[in-house]
């Protein structure tokens, strides 16, 4: 969060606005915080970007609803949303584990021999205990 609010402060510099000027509904501060928005949409919750909006998460969904017409219609949103997303390109990436999928034919075929040595550890113990309740009948229990 600290970053993200960062570089949404970097962002407000640049633009030359401050964060406490936020809550103006001037054309210009809504498309600056708007674009900032749509921008941070996918790389944080609707949580994350309205807290540091000193919004909710429904203002984002708003702002979301809203980026296809801002776009097509100002030229002042498009730039705001460029910077945005130059902004966030500064942001470090975060890793993300490469998984190998498996067909489900080998995973079916993975669950049936899981299936048998289940089985068959069943059977041992069965066994086993089989061997146990022998010896001690033959040689008695010892505690």
């Amino acid at each position: 969060m600290k970053s993200l609010k960062r570089v949404r402060d970097e962002y407000l510099k640049e633009l030359g606005m401050e964060f406490k000027t936020q809550n103006s509904r001037k054309r210009t501060f809504v498309y600056a915080r708007n674009a900032f928005i749509c921008a941070s949409r996918g790389l944080f919750t609707t949580e994350n970007i309205g807290e540091v909006w000193d919004r909710n998460h429904s203002t984002v969904c708003y702002a979301t609803r809203q980026h296809p017409v801002n776009q097509k219609f100002s030229k002042e949103y498009i730039y705001y949303y460029e910077l945005a997303k130059k902004h966030l390109g500064q942001l470090p990436k975060p890793k993300i584990k490469k998984i190998q999928l498996q067909s489900s034919t080998s995973l079916t075929l993975e669950n049936r021999m899981l299936e048998a040595r289940v089985k068959h550890l069943e059977y041992e113990n069965e066994h086993l205990k089989s061997l146990v309740e022998f010896y001690q009948n033959r040689y008695g229990k010892k505690d």
